[in-house]
């Protein structure tokens, strides 16, 4: 009997034992992990790693100049000039922030489009002129725009097909011509070579183009590319050749015989691209 008690004295001491060292380990467990914070952190991780998988994309007012004066939202629409026989389409550029900026912009690319009148000596009454313009790009820096038509002469045996461009800073307000993306002697060595590739020329004027282009020098074309685009000289005397850059392409026109079509516009790849 004495046996069985003492057994049961021990069994009860270990389970007092067992249960203050249950409590004590209890007592000294770390407090309970925040779970919003956890979460919050995860949370702010995640858009960086998105990031530097996503393919990067280009903000205009991110590359916009502080002071620029314009905002992201430039467009440009046409308006006619018409005067007797004579019609001129040319653009005009809306939503710069600067009125005083936006009013020379308007002013510096109507004249550049209309000086096509003097610089050909055309006499508004009597002399037909026609000319369309596209405006191939345009965005809070810079516009670009094509004017092609044709110009019949009181007179003359035929009329002149007619092609110029404009591109124009639209924050300096200043002309942009080859000499700002090209080199006058690379085209006219590009232009004599094998490669030499033009835009939107038929088949049938090919064989006659590349005939003309034979008899021509570097010399002679490197002097036509180097007076090329706006701004005028100071006697206004229009330009042989124009030019424009679209995506990385630069397009320039060079002069040729009427009876091939008076101008040929050639495209050129520069390797750097």
């Amino acid at each position: 009997m004495n046996n069985r008690k003492l057994i049961i004295g021990v069994i009860i001491a270990a389970v007092i034992v067992g249960g203050a060292a249950i409590g004590l380990i209890l007592s000294r467990s770390p407090e309970s992990a925040d779970i919003s914070t956890i979460h919050t952190e995860a949370a702010a991780e995640e858009p960086e790693t998105m990031a530097s998988t996503a393919a990067p994309t280009e903000s205009p007012q991110e590359v916009q100049p502080e002071d620029a004066g314009t905002s992201t939202g430039v467009t440009a629409s046409l308006e006619t000039y018409t005067s007797g026989k004579v019609s001129i389409q040319y653009p005009v550029v809306s939503h710069i922030d600067d009125e005083e900026l936006l009013a020379q912009v308007n002013e510096h690319l109507k004249a550049n489009a209309l000086s096509v009148i003097q610089s050909n000596e055309v006499n508004e009454e009597t002399d037909t002129l026609e000319i369309k313009c596209e405006v191939v790009s345009v965005d809070s820096r810079r516009l670009t725009a094509v004017y092609t038509g044709s110009l019949s002469a009181q007179g003359a045996a035929h009329p002149t097909e007619l092609f110029y461009t404009n591109t124009l800073d639209l924050f300096q307000v200043q002309d942009i011509g080859l000499a700002d993306y090209g080199d006058a002697l690379t085209m006219a060595g590009y232009v004599l070579s094998e490669d030499v590739s033009f835009y939107n020329l038929s088949s049938d004027r090919l064989a006659g183009v590349s005939e003309y282009i034979a008899t021509l020098d570097e010399e002679t074309l490197t002097a036509v590319f180097e007076g090329a685009d706006f701004p005028l000289g100071e006697e206004g005397l229009w330009p042989e050749s124009f030019s424009y850059e679209r995506q990385g392409t630069i397009y320039l026109s060079m002069p040729v015989p009427h009876a091939l079509g008076d101008y040929v516009i050639v495209s050129f790849v520069p390797e750097t691209k």
